[in-house]
């Protein structure tokens, strides 16, 4: 018995050390990551405001927003495309201001 409880608990704190290391290094590149310049999702184009909160997630370094999680599928698909797509929209943007 005491050997069960003993490897419980070795498992846990094992669980426990890598979860924190994996959280603090995720944590970080959150925190470099580049904003999303949208207010709209990246894969159906309908706005986020008033949706309730948008999946957020970051990809090469670039924060990604969309309307929900299942919409991370079709990100994942084809993230080429929507990389491109999201480019393109910054630079319509910087084109368009003064």
């Amino acid at each position: 018995m005491k050997k069960i409880k003993f490897l419980t608990a070795l498992v846990l704190a094992a669980v426990f050390v890598v979860f924190c290391l994996t959280g603090c290094a995720t944590g970080r590149n959150v925190a470099k990551a580049k904003p999303y310049p949208l207010d709209t999702c990246l894969v159906c184009d309908m706005k986020l405001a008033g949706m309730g909160e948008p999946y957020v997630f970051v990809y090469q370094g670039q924060e990604i927003k969309i309307c929900d999680k299942s919409e991370k599928a079709d990100f994942d698909k084809t993230p080429d495309i929507y990389m491109k797509k999201l480019a393109d929209a910054e630079g319509a943007m910087k084109s368009k201001s003064p």
